[in-house]
């Protein structure tokens, strides 16, 4: 006789639909939450992507039409990220190259694009060079910046450099003028 006390308080338990809406939003709010952090996260890599592409465009321009004279490595770094000004310590963090493209049937340089590693004083090689008039040139830029929330959303999920962080790349070809 206990067993069918037991058995029918059991059953009114299953029956009782109390909880419904709890169990609703336990199951609910995690994908919810996740969607508004993937969101604010995707808007602010797109913005960021978008000032870092314009401020290298701008300065690649200045260079390809001779407005920079005798252009350096630190100097071009500065001037992009003076342009970008929403990257935080965008001097540290990023790496510039420019090389000359022997011609155009050789193609564009198929090496890795080198990041800055914020693990320790490792540098990238500076594969820099200014070009003499008349050469095509290839330019790659690459800066590390941080997720705006690295452990949720989107951002939990991009693929982590040494250091933290994830690379941002822009990269073009123009000829100087001569």
């Amino acid at each position: 006789m206990a067993h069918k006390g037991l058995i029918r308080r059991f059953g009114k338990y299953l029956r009782a639909k109390s909880g419904a809406a709890t169990v609703e939003f336990v199951i609910i709010f995690p994908v919810l939450i996740w969607i508004v952090f993937s969101t604010f996260e995707l808007g602010w890599m797109t913005t960021r992507q978008m000032m870092f592409d314009r401020s290298v465009n701008l300065t690649i321009r200045d260079l390809r039409l001779g407005k920079i004279a005798n252009p350096t490595h630190e100097g071009l770094k500065n001037l992009v990220c003076q342009r970008a000004t929403i990257l935080r310590d965008c001097v540290a963090n990023i790496h510039m190259e420019l090389v000359p493209v022997p011609s155009l049937q050789d193609g564009l340089p198929q090496t890795s694009t080198q990041c800055v590693d914020r693990t320790g004083d490792i540098v990238p090689v500076e594969n820099f060079t200014a070009g003499d008039e008349a050469d095509i040139m290839f330019v790659r830029v690459c800066v590390v910046v941080d997720p705006l929330m690295p452990g949720m959303g989107i951002g939990a999920g991009l693929n982590q450099l040494n250091g933290g962080g994830f690379a941002m790349v822009a990269f073009s070809a123009f000829k100087r003028e001569p």
